[in-house]
């Protein structure tokens, strides 16, 4: 059972401790965890005597696993023994349950516990499910009988708390599908060897107490940021496509306290945004077919900031000058390491102003990246490209999507995209150019599935607004590809207003919406309508709104935000008879090693800005290079095997349907996901709509019909020195449709839909038959109603009569009592098992030799 041997897999889902009961006495703390069925259970203890320490002793996993039967006689006897005199008869009490433990801190008194109390499932990738936190709960470790607490403690508990954590942040159980690693690593590299990306694990710091004492099975890694799944309905198909944005922890805060890099190459505002699409046809963890594309988005590498004096437009400084372009070699380095090559930059700030201010960070990028290819092969040079969004779009004869597409589509073409199955024997039979023209290592050499080797880097000056649109105008020319690896297109592109490219818009949009209001305290100010300028009028008293709002939270909020985040993520530790962070009149200290410690005389080389082991892994990944040399030393294939496959298929459908509660199908995640509308004109999403195109048709009449407004013509009446950056103010280069509609004498003033329109058939009016029958159970009802039987007039004898003709129509022969089913013939029951046994392994016999000639000959002759 499971795909075929040469195809790359995910991990088995394992049997998780996903039901936790916190029971307590007066001296300890228990916590009993057990799987979802009960089968497996384990018992974590904790000493409250000493609680401001936690040494190993007083966190104890006995590393044993009880089942259902042995863990409650466990606790019998747990209650029986603390039932005496000294504890005034108290026994073991149950005081919380909780879906997991998100970690331990501690301020100036004892630690408290921290857990998962509610959770919602948002995404499911090959039957790894992947949890929202939507509610916390706090649990003091020390005995509340105790010495009084410290003054500051609650104060400091309070700013802990300001970190919402269920606003946007995930997790999954025992890391089967690790948030921290792109699909490709998972898939590709050896777990074993490849632990999890610990800059996208913001409870890191929570959990320093636990790892090492307690089962990997207790640890949660937590990841921030967004992820979303929705559902493009091929026919009836299950596509799904999921976005994931990981937000990088170092450096990590609010949008003007923290710009530029620091001294070890973390970026402020560093965000991975990841695109799965994945036939969802099968949901186990060894079959099915995967695809992904990678991106990143991130402030300019280099040491910068911004006058925070200024409320409006406030002035970019470059606070270091570093000749050695020191963070952004870090930076790109690192970058190096986890994606491979080639980097392509795509800047997107302004190029042309009257008074340099975001000029000057094109010139500081341009230059690093100059020097630094200086010492690179040629082959991985950094490639820069540079497009001033803000000026192009200014232009009224110019496309700005068009351009940026053709840029986008180069780019991916450089770095490929990631697929876990070999090429399609059709695409081989009649291959596409501009599918052979994308780059990236695979189907080649006998290597199963293309990788993608390098990323498309996106930045602006908040890297919000104009990167959000860049991020989707490549993340709708990677799902052309992506779609097309999939055997779903005939050709990889997609127009823009079919409903999969909708549905992809959507999610751009919740993706960058979410990472706005993180990092920037708002919603988006500038979306894709706004720079395809199909945007209604209504919408500019939005972004205003957007705008007002970003600036009161930049300068009323931002510093309680940026405190919680530096307590929250253990950057600040708070210390007996050292100054508390409200004191403190900068953080700048606390994220700049060399601005706190003095520098330390190091050999390494300003030129030679990469390792050896890292050149030799290029165009690769560094993991997944070093997988490939064990794979020909003889080491251990990637596939892995720890758990029985009809164990973790039992896990999977458990973990989907979730089998030991009470449930029904409509609260199944897949019935909720966002999916594709299939209507009579076209069920195909992947085809602009007759209806669409008439009002595109429409609108495009009322936009000739307009004259005389440079605003609704998209045309911008301030010079580029008071026109602000996309994240400040709205440009105004939008019209309301319905308004311009309104306007001309052509379009017709309609709002009412017919049903032949919305559901596929005209509405007739009834015959006279069925209106007699309407008639007769209208007079039926109206006795059922009456509460009173005396006042109630008898039933007419004729509609006695005609009901008791009635005879109730069925399918199936029988009673209400008993059904007798029909009878399925043995080519019925052949198909289903057949069609049963693909969706539970994935695996397709091969056809024979016959089938092949006539679909070889269908492929070439393109009937």
């Amino acid at each position: 059972m499971g795909q075929e041997p040469n195809c790359v897999t995910l991990r088995p889902v394992p049997a998780a401790l996903q039901r936790l009961a916190i029971y307590e006495t007066k001296t300890k703390l228990y916590v009993v965890g057990s799987t979802n069925d009960g089968t497996s259970c384990r018992l974590l203890k904790i000493d409250r005597a000493h609680p401001t320490t936690l040494e190993a002793p007083l966190v104890e996993d006995d590393d044993a696993e009880y089942s259902d039967a042995q863990i409650k006689e466990v606790l019998l006897m747990l209650d029986d023994g603390n039932k005496s005199t000294a504890n005034k008869g108290q026994g073991l009490v149950q005081v919380a349950s909780a879906f997991g433990i998100v970690g331990l801190v501690r301020f100036l008194e004892g630690y408290y516990l921290i857990l998962i109390t509610k959770r919602k499932p948002v995404a499911n990738i090959g039957g790894h499910m992947i949890y929202k936190i939507e509610d916390t709960s706090f649990y003091p470790i020390s005995n509340p009988s105790s010495n009084p607490a410290h003054p500051c403690e609650s104060k400091y508990l309070k700013i802990f708390q300001n970190v919402d954590l269920s606003s946007n942040f995930y997790f999954s159980y025992m890391h089967s599908y690790d948030l921290t690693l792109p699909l490709q690593c998972q898939m590709r590299c050896n777990p074993n060897h490849t632990p999890s990306c610990m800059k996208f694990v913001w409870n890191e710091h929570l959990l320093q107490d636990l790892k090492g004492r307690v089962n990997d099975r207790w640890i949660l890694h937590i990841t921030h940021g967004f992820i979303g799944q929705h559902n493009i309905s091929v026919f009836g198909r299950p596509i799904y496509l999921t976005m994931i944005a990981r937000r990088s922890k170092e450096f990590a805060g609010t949008r003007f306290l923290k710009r530029g890099a620091n001294d070890e190459g973390h970026v402020a505002n560093e965000v991975e945004t990841e695109q799965v699409v994945h036939d969802a046809s099968t949901t186990l963890h060894d079959s099915g077919r995967y695809t992904s594309f990678l991106q990143l988005r991130g402030s300019v590498p280099s040491f910068w900031s911004q006058d925070l004096s200024q409320v409006i437009k406030p002035g970019i400084i470059i606070d270091r000058a570093s000749p050695f372009s020191t963070p952004a070699a870090l930076h790109f380095a690192s970058c190096l390491k986890r994606f491979g090559a080639p980097i392509t930059c795509l800047n997107l700030v302004k190029k042309r102003e009257k008074r340099p201010r975001e000029s000057l960070l094109s010139i500081e990028l341009e230059a690093s990246i100059a020097y630094l290819n200086q010492f690179l092969p040629p082959e991985h040079h950094i490639r820069y490209i540079h497009k001033d969004m803000h000026h192009i779009n200014r232009k009224k004869s110019v496309n700005l999507i068009e351009i940026l597409e053709k840029v986008v589509d180069d780019c991916l073409k450089a770095t490929g995209f990631f697929h876990n199955g070999p090429e399609l024997y059709c695409h081989k039979l009649q291959p596409n150019p501009d599918y052979k023209a994308v780059g990236g290592y695979g189907y080649r050499n006998g290597y199963v599935g293309r990788d993608q080797t390098g990323i498309l880097r996106v930045n602006c000056v908040d890297c919000l607004d104009r990167t959000n649109t860049a991020q989707f105008i490549a993340g709708k020319c990677a799902l052309g590809y992506q779609l097309y690896a999939l055997g779903l297109l005939s050709e990889p592109k997609l127009p823009f207003d079919c409903d999969a490219v909708r549905i992809l818009e959507e999610g751009y949009e919740d993706l960058g919406d979410t990472l706005a209001i993180q990092y920037g305290g708002s919603q988006l100010v500038h979306r894709v309508q706004t720079y395809r300028k199909i945007a209604p009028m209504a919408n500019q008293g939005r972004d205003l709104l957007q705008t007002i709002q970003r600036y009161y939270r930049n300068a009323f909020t931002d510093t309680d935000k940026q405190m919680a985040i530096n307590v929250f993520l253990g950057v600040f530790k708070p210390k007996e008879g050292t100054t508390d962070i409200w004191d403190l009149p900068t953080d700048y200290y606390l994220h700049h090693t060399l601005a706190r410690v003095p520098p330390v005389p190091s050999d390494s080389s300003h030129t030679k800005w990469w390792t050896e082991s890292l050149l030799r892994a290029l165009p690769l990944p560094l993991c997944q290079a070093r997988r490939m040399v064990e794979s020909q030393s003889g080491s251990p294939q990637t596939r892995l095997t720890p758990l029985n496959s009809k164990r973790s298929a039992m896990h999977s459908f458990d973990e989907v349907y979730k089998t030991c509660e009470l449930t029904d199908f409509d609260s199944t995640l897949s019935r909720n996901l966002l999916r594709t509308i299939e209507n009579n004109e076209d069920t195909s999403p992947f085809v602009v709509k007759e209806k669409q195109q008439r009002l595109k048709k429409k609108i495009n009449h009322a936009r000739v019909a307009i004259v005389g407004s440079p605003v609704l013509n998209g045309e911008d009446t301030g010079s580029s020195e008071d026109v602000s950056s996309d994240e400040e103010t709205p440009s105004y280069q939008i019209f309301d449709s319905s308004q311009c509609l309104g306007t001309s004498e052509t379009a017709p003033n309609r709002t009412e839909v017919t049903t032949m329109e919305a559901y596929g058939f005209e509405l007739k009016d009834p015959t006279k038959e069925d209106m007699r029958l309407y008639e007769g159970y209208a007079t039926l009802y109206s006795h059922m109603l009456t509460s009173e039987p005396s006042v109630c007039e008898p039933t007419p004898q004729a509609a006695r009569d005609e009901l008791a003709k009635w005879e109730p129509k069925h399918l199936y022969k029988g009673s209400v009592f008993s059904i007798e089913p029909p009878t399925v013939s043995l080519k019925d029951e052949a198909i289903y098992e057949e069609a049963a046994r693909i969706a539970a392994t994935g695996v397709v016999l091969s056809p024979g030799k016959e089938s092949m000639d006539r679909y070889t000959l269908y492929v070439k002759s393109g009937v």
